[in-house]
């Protein structure tokens, strides 16, 4: 097995991070090629006739266990694009960790949801489908043009959401205790994404930068707590192995709202999962933090906690 090349830094953390066997896929420089995974969309037709078109047309799905809407197949991503079912918008194609994600959320129709990073759109037009486009679903973004590409991947599956283009480390702040739910799907170092091919993470990688992102990340959860609700959740996710990005986010959460945040278990159990670091560099962290889970390759690397405001607060 020939290995890619990884900054020695980066490899040292990882040696720290990883089981052996996803830390071996993680360095594999020609992996065997990981299965396709689609979302069923059932705002544009029920998942049942979507599943039998697509396997009549000869295409192996095969249901995972976590998620009634989610399939793996060999099919390849281009020949699934060709399909007619997929320019109807009655299938998402979208990785399993970020399926992950945005399920972990549980949003109810009817609800107030807010998707604070929300381009290009994969997770919140999941949201708008578990909400039957029922209720008020705020989807914000700060890029410009990343705006533009999730409005058009609402449009295609025919989810509604109120787009606004906005930093969202101030947006939510200004909005206090207005949603049920939050998703925070936060900017990252994209060190999940490094073994699926992803060259810019890795050769773009340093440690600054990585404690630049934890700064924005801190400032987003906060913000993300003062428009949640009280009794109301919050998912917290990333597609990067750093702690700095990940238990130490959560850590600093816990700090600052003592008594009146809580995380809680993912409502389902994931394949290649295991619970957050409760120690890093010799520092001990919260116990709770380890009901948080660390997604490993072969999967795509992802972070997912799930947070709950505490709707009586203790002292």
């Amino acid at each position: 097995m020939s290995q890619r090349t990884i900054q020695p830094l980066l490899l040292e953390r990882w040696e720290k991070i990883l089981p052996k066997e996803s830390l071996a896929c993680a360095l594999d420089a020609n992996p065997s090629a990981l299965p396709t995974s689609i979302r069923l969309n059932p705002l544009r037709a029920p998942p049942s006739e979507t599943l039998a078109q697509l396997r009549a047309s000869g295409i192996a799905l095969d249901a995972v266990d976590w998620c009634d809407v989610a399939y793996k197949t060999p099919t390849t991503p281009r020949e699934l694009q060709s399909h007619p079912t997929h320019a109807q918008g009655c299938f998402h194609i979208q990785s399993l960790s970020s399926i992950a994600a945005s399920l972990a959320l549980q949003p109810l129709p009817g609800e107030s949801v807010l998707d604070l990073c929300a381009a290009p759109g994969s997770k919140t037009s999941h949201l708008a489908a578990m909400m039957k486009n029922s209720g008020h679903l705020v989807a914000v973004d700060a890029s410009r043009p990343r705006q533009y590409k999730l409005r058009e991947v609402l449009r295609i599956l025919g989810a509604t959401a109120e787009c606004i283009c906005a930093h969202g480390e101030r947006w939510a702040r200004g909005h206090p205790a207005m949603f049920d739910r939050v998703l925070v799907d936060a900017p990252c170092s994209g060190e999940g994404r490094i073994h699926l091919g992803d060259s810019a993470a890795n050769e773009d990688w340093t440690i600054g930068k990585v404690r630049r992102l934890a700064s924005l990340q801190k400032a987003l959860l906060h913000s993300a707590f003062d428009a949640l609700r009280p009794g109301g959740t919050l998912v917290y996710s990333t597609c990067t192995f750093a702690p700095e990005e990940n238990e130490l986010v959560l850590a600093r959460a816990l700090e600052r709202y003592a008594g009146r945040i809580e995380i809680i278990p993912l409502p389902f159990d994931l394949p290649h999962a295991q619970p957050a670091l409760t120690e890093w560099n010799q520092k001990q962290l919260d116990s709770s933090i380890a009901n948080a889970r660390r997604i490993f390759p072969p999967l795509e690397g992802f972070f997912i906690a799930r947070l709950r405001k505490l709707a009586n607060p203790t002292l």
